[in-house]
C-alpha cells in the first residue's frame, strides 16, 4: 500500500458538492433544526443502532479485526479525524457501505465489502463514510432515513420522492461529496473509479479484467447523451427512488471533480506543510 499525505487543516466547505453545499447552508440557517433533529430523531436512530449492530454483527476492536480497526485509523490520520468511529461487520455478500450517528458514529461494512474490495480499494469505501461524517451530514441523513426507508425502493418510493423531493434529492447529492472525501483517503483516481465499477455490479470472476477506461468513456457518455429536459427528469426521479445515486453518475461527478484541479491542489497544499 503505497505512502498517503495526511490531509491538515482541510476546510470541507470547499469540498462539497454545489447542490449538497446549498442544501447545507439553507438547513444550517433554520433556527435550532439540527439540534431538535438530533434530540429526537437523531438519539432514537443512533441508540437502536448501537443495539441493533451490537447485536447483529461483529463489532471492529483492537482485539477482533484488528487489521481493519488499523486501517480505519488511518484513514481518520488521513482525513484529519481525531473521533474514531465505532465499526461493524455484518453479514451480506455485497459491496457497500453504511453509518450512523453524530454523537456516537459507528460504520457499517457487509462481508463482501471486505472480501471484494483490495485495501486500497476498502480505503475508498471507510472514506467516504468518514466524509459524510466530517462534512456533518449525518445529522440530516438520519432524519432522511426515518421519513424514507420504509418505502425506498418500493413503488411509494417513486410516489414519495415527488412529494419530499428536495430532502431526498440532498441525500443523494450528499454522495458525491462523500465521494471526494474517498478519494482524498484513497488518493488514487483508479482505486476510486475500480471500488464504483465492482459496486456498479462486476461479477467477482472478472474482477481481475476490470476495465477502467471504458468504465469511464460510459461515465462521460452518460452525461453528454442524457442531458435533455426529459432525460434529466427521468434521471432525477429514479436516482431518487434508488438505494443509492448510479454508480455511473457518480463516477462521472467524481471524475468532473478529480479533472478541475482541486483534488491537486489540496493534496499539494498538504504536501507543503509537512
Amino acid at each position: 500500500m503505497k505512502l498517503r499525505t495526511a490531509i491538515k487543516g482541510l476546510d470541507v466547505s470547499t469540498i462539497l458538492h454545489p447542490e449538497d453545499k446549498s442544501t447545507m447552508d439553507t438547513l444550517k440557517k433554520i433556527p435550532g433544526f439540527k439540534t431538535v433533529v438530533e434530540k429526537t430523531v437523531g438519539s432514537v436512530m443512533e441508540k437502536y443502532a448501537a443495539i441493533e449492530y451490537s447485536g447483529e454483527g461483529i463489532n471492529v476492536s483492537t482485539q477482533c479485526l484488528s487489521t481493519l480497526n488499523s486501517q480505519i485509523r488511518e484513514a481518520c490520520r488521513i482525513l484529519d479525524m481525531e473521533e474514531i468511529p465505532n465499526c461493524s461487520i455484518n453479514w451480506f455478500y455485497h459491496i457497500g457501505s453504511f453509518s450512523v450517528g453524530e454523537k456516537s458514529k459507528r460504520i457499517v461494512f457487509p462481508s463482501g465489502s471486505i472480501d471484494l474490495l483490495t485495501a486500497e480499494e476498502l480505503n475508498f469505501l471507510i472514506g467516504h463514510e468518514l466524509g459524510h461524517m466530517k462534512c456533518g451530514h449525518k445529522t440530516y441523513h438520519m432524519l432522511t432515513e426515518a421519513m424514507y426507508r420504509p418505502i425506498v425502493g418500493t413503488e411509494m418510493g417513486v410516489i414519495m420522492s415527488l412529494i419530499k423531493m428536495p430532502l431526498l434529492n440532498w441525500y443523494r447529492v450528499s454522495d458525491f461529496t462523500a465521494d471526494r472525501m474517498g478519494l482524498l483517503c484513497c488518493q488514487d483516481i483508479e482505486v476510486a473509479i475500480k471500488t464504483m465499477i465492482k459496486m456498479a455490479g462486476l461479477p467477482k470472476k472478472y474482477h481481475n479484467q476490470i476495465h477502467i477506461k471504458s468504465f469511464i468513456q460510459q461515465a462521460i457518455d452518460f452525461n453528454k447523451n442524457h442531458s435533455g429536459l426529459f432525460d434529466e427528469m427521468v434521471k432525477y426521479l429514479s436516482i431518487n427512488a434508488a438505494c443509492m445515486p448510479w454508480l455511473v453518475q457518480r463516477a462521472a461527478e467524481l471524475l468532473i471533480w478529480y479533472q478541475s484541479g482541486e483534488y491537486d491542489r489540496i493534496l499539494n497544499k498538504s504536501k507543503s506543510l509537512r
